[in-house]
Parts: structure tokens; sequence; C-alpha cells
């Protein structure tokens, strides 16, 4: 059995992550569990890592029975790197980025002002931004290799573009597709070329809304721990997302300000949308929150209601409170199979409750704070019965009507 020096073998495994360009937050995710084992080696004397190690540390993890199921995964899918790394198995990404080229020319110009437009009017995640400068970038360098500028560009230049994508069709069309439009609103082209972009569709199966019923959601509430400072914290995190509906990052950025404690009613400006909404402070989710505060919260001088268990004490962030949803569903052993587990579907899961109870779409889309009726559609596509619901009777036709002067209607 291989054997080196656990200093040695954290450090060459973390400059290799490095190395292969692997993303910053998941560079420091390994790190965490890596020093970790460290301290543990340490206070068993030990200095020479092998396999064996590894797994008495993880079976320790395991029989303590304080640490969450998810936590557990992050644990072993480190311990595995460790080991690889041990045994000289090559590190692989297990995703390759697109590369991503200069935004150079006119065409690049014009692309760098769409998207420093697109990042302030939709407030993009990373992973959505990098995907537009990837896309733009591509769609950049193709127009210069044809030769074509603003003055020829036409449907066959970009049907030329269109036919050279092959995986990545849908992903980089869609940016296409809006910055096209962007040009012809800016009335940098005659015509919107946009348009036979609106035609390219893709398998979106995945995209459908991830939901639980009642009854999981109720399994979710039970397996929270409420007595200790984190599960007094993860519990209201909870309230707010399955009770409420709010995003992951309004909650993340929810400050005491946001509390009206005279008319109980939450009060905040939307991150993604920028549209102000007024949610109820129902008295349970009221009550989760002054528990925390009081007997859970850190003491920090942040503005920020929900900060990290662990020093310095910093806001929560998107990913983190991702990660407390999850833990929860998997603590209450519910099936995620096909299914996505983290602070979204729990928005959806109540979009779909609300409309079963009967309520109409006006009210489902301010409850979740979207821009028009048309957004909350998507959550009506998993209702087939509630959708039904939803339509006006349409009375029949008599007879009469087609037989009009003389029958011309089928004329």
């Amino acid at each position: 059995m291989n054997h080196t020096f656990i200093e040695e073998l954290v450090q060459d495994c973390l400059n290799t992550l490095s190395q292969l360009d692997f993303k910053a937050s998941v560079i420091k995710r390994h790190r965490r569990h890596l020093f970790q084992l460290k301290d543990y080696m340490r206070s068993k004397g030990q200095d020479l890592y092998d396999e064996s190690v590894g797994e008495k540390y993880q079976l320790e993890m395991l029989t303590e029975g304080n640490i969450k199921d998810y936590r557990l995964k992050e644990i072993g899918h480190s311990l595995n790197l460790l080991n690889d790394m041990l045994n000289h198995v090559p590190v692989r990404r297990k995703r390759i980025r697109l590369k991503t080229f200069p935004l150079s020319g006119a065409f690049g110009k014009h692309a760098q002002t769409f998207l420093e437009q697109f990042e302030v009017d939709s407030r993009p995640t990373g992973k959505t931004m990098r995907m537009y400068i990837t896309a733009l970038s591509h769609f950049t360098v193709r127009m210069r290799q044809d030769h074509i500028c603003l003055k020829n560009l036409d449907s066959v230049a970009i049907s030329r573009f269109v036919a050279s994508l092959q995986n990545t069709q849908l992903r980089v069309c869609v940016p296409v597709r809006r910055f096209l439009h962007y040009l012809f609103e800016m009335h940098l082209t005659e015509t919107d070329l946009s348009s036979p972009l609106y035609y390219i569709k893709g398998y979106r199966a995945e995209k459908l809304p991830s939901l639980y019923n009642i009854e999981e959601i109720r399994k979710m509430d039970a397996s929270i721990e409420k007595t200790s400072r984190i599960g007094k914290r993860d519990y209201a995190i909870f309230l707010l997302a399955s009770r409420l509906g709010l995003r992951a990052s309004d909650i993340c950025l929810l400050q005491f300000r946001n509390l009206d404690w005279d008319r109980n009613i939450i009060n905040l400006v939307q991150w993604k949308t920028k549209k102000e909404i007024e949610l109820p402070l129902l008295a349970v989710i009221g009550e989760a929150i002054i528990d925390y505060i009081q007997n859970g919260r850190p003491k920090s001088d942040s503005k920020t209601i929900f900060l990290t268990a662990n020093a310095p004490y910093t806001p929560i962030s998107v990913p983190g409170l991702s990660g407390i949803v999850s833990g929860i569903i998997y603590k209450a052993g519910i099936e995620t199979k096909d299914r996505h587990h983290g602070a979204h579907c729990l928005r959806h899961s109540l979009a779909t409750q609300l409309l079963k109870q009967g309520t109409t779409l006006p009210v489902i889309s301010e409850t979740l704070g979207h821009r028009n009726s048309q957004t909350t559609m998507i959550y009506l596509g998993v209702d087939v019965n509630g959708l039904l619901r939803c339509s006006l009777y349409v009375p029949p036709v008599p007879d009469s009507f087609y037989m009009q002067k003389g029958g011309w209607f089928y004329e």
C-alpha cells in the first residue's frame, strides 16, 4: 500500500486542481476537507497517509452521527481525490469549458456593450454570464473569419454560424439571439435578425420544475433539528423558502430593515428582478427568525440576518444556502431521483400547491415576485388539471352560424 507525507500530498493535490483550472469554490471545498483530515492525523500523531487512514477518518465521521449526509459525501469525494493522487491516477476535470476568445473588432465592441447592459438589467449568475461571454466570443470570431460586418450581416451569415454548431447549438443561440435583437433595437441593423433563432428548440425536459408534495415538505420540516444554533438558522431559512417562495439570493441578502414587525410584513427588492415585493411575515416564520436571532445567530455587526456558522461569520452564500436545503431533504429521507434538491425546488413546489388550491395566476405571480404572468406559466406547465380549471368554458357554435347567407362559410 502506497503512503506519503500528508502535508506534501495535500499540497500536490491542491496545486493539481489549480493547474487544471478547477472552479475556485471546488478547490476551496476540497481544501477545507483535506485540512480537516490533516488536523485529524495530527491529533493521532500521524504524518504518513495511506488509504487506511482515510477509511478510519471517514468511519469516525460517520459514527459521530452529527454530520450531515451531504457533508459525508463531500468528504468522500475529497478522500477519493487524495487517494488518486497517492496512487498516481490522473486527475481529470468532469466538465471542460468551451474556450473563450477576446471580443475584438466592431462586433466585439457592441457585444461588450450588450453584455454590460445585460449584467445590469438581468443580474445573471456567474455561470450564465460566462455562457453569454463564451457564446458571443465564438459568434464574433466567426463573423470576423467570414468578413461579416454590420453592413453585410444577414440571415445567410447567421445560418452559416448556426449550422457550424453541434451539441452547443441551444446554449449558444440564446445569447446570440438576444444580441441580434439588441442590435436591431439600437438601430444598428435594418431588420431583426434574431427572429429565425426563436424556432431553434432543444430538449428541455430537465428544465421542468422539481416538485415536492405537502407530505414531503412536512417530512423536511420534521427532520430539522431545531434546538441547535445551526438548526435554528436552517429552520428559518427553510420556512422562508417553502412558505413564502423566496429565492435563495433574496434570503441570503435579507436584512433586519426588511422585517416590519409592526405590520407583520417582509418588504424587499428582489435581487434578480429588482422588483419590490411585500409578503406576509407569518407567525411561524417570525418566531423562527426571532429564535435564531436571540439564541442561534453569532454576535456580529452585519446587517444581514443569516450568517455562516463558523468564524468570521459572514453572510451566507447562495451555494451555501442551497446546500442547507439539500441537506434537509437528504436527512428527511426523501427520494430525489430525477429531481433537483436545492432551494429553488421549494419555490416551484409552493407555486404548484397554490395552483392546486385554486389560486389565480396573477396572485401566484405577485407572490413569487415575477414581472408578469407569462413568467409564471412555467409553473402551470406541470399541472395540466390546474391549467384546465383556469380555462374558460367555450360554448358550442350553432349550425345556423355556418349555414348563414346560404352556407357561404364553406365556400
